[in-house]
């Protein structure tokens, strides 16, 4: 009996692991081009997206990345809003450092494609990859300090696979999440070749240091962002049928 006790939560836990989850979709804040031409696609990560059917991106293999726009914000919930970094007043800093931080990180990952180059100038065979991060709720390091060290006690350690898969399998404002949308221009005709939209929320382990700060989870989600992102350009889902998998929204531990 107590074995079946025990055994159930893992269970959960396993079923969370092995099929995944996301954030729930959020409307469209107004920066894709085509909203309600993008839909979402089995073989690519990411809420919906849209591409020009006349263009094959294989033409490409130069991108100019924008600075990354934060002026479309959706609105957040009260419990969204409340965090350790807004009551001190440093939240406009805070969205201007981590929007930098997204520019830099999608820089850096077109640094080590091995099939496209990081442009600074419009020319042929150059893409502009322009992004708005247009709801961004911070973590709350107070919380995730309490809820990490809770897990090291006995009774925390015997509840852990039951908190961590309602934590992966259902959407709280008290998890950090990001939500984006993009466009993807020829460079030198200006026209939208490509747009999408995602939403993405922290994943959950067993013992996470993302947790102790504001934005630590939110860097790991626009570091899986740029994973897929490169994945799309060079392996073209849409054209070879290869599917892009999702990183697992459980870890062992985070950081």
């Amino acid at each position: 009996m107590k074995i079946s006790f025990l055994f159930q939560p893992m269970l959960a836990l396993l079923w969370i692991v092995f099929s995944g989850c996301k954030a729930s979709p959020v409307e469209p804040a107004g920066f894709a081009a085509y909203p309600d031409m993008m839909k979402q696609y089995d073989l690519i990560p990411g809420d919906k997206i849209w591409k020009d059917p006349n263009v094959k991106l294989s033409d490409y293999d130069k991108i100019i990345v924008m600075p990354v726009f934060t002026e479309k914000q959706l609105d957040r919930t009260w419990m969204e809003r409340q965090n350790i970094r807004t009551w001190l007043n440093n939240e406009d800093q805070d969205v201007k450092d981590f929007a930098k931080y997204t520019e830099e990180a999608f820089k850096k990952a077109l640094q080590e494609s091995k099939k496209f180059k990081l442009a600074t100038e419009p020319g042929p065979n150059t893409m502009i990859l322009e992004l708005a991060l247009v709801k961004i709720v911070p973590g709350k390091p107070i919380l995730g300090v309490l809820g990490n060290i809770s897990n090291l006690s006995p009774i925390g350690f015997l509840l852990m696979p039951i908190k961590v898969s309602i934590n992966a399998s259902t959407d709280s404002p008290m998890q950090a999440s990001v939500a984006i949308e993009g466009n993807i221009r020829d460079s030198q005709s200006k026209k939208v070749i490509a747009c999408f939209a995602d939403n993405e929320k922290q994943s959950v382990a067993i013992f996470n240091f993302n947790d102790f700060t504001a934005y630590g989870n939110l860097r790991d989600i626009i570091n899986e962002w740029t994973r897929q992102f490169i994945e799309v350009l060079e392996k073209r889902p849409l054209v070879t049928g290869e599917k892009i998998e999702r990183r697992s929204p459980v870890k062992t531990i985070g950081y």
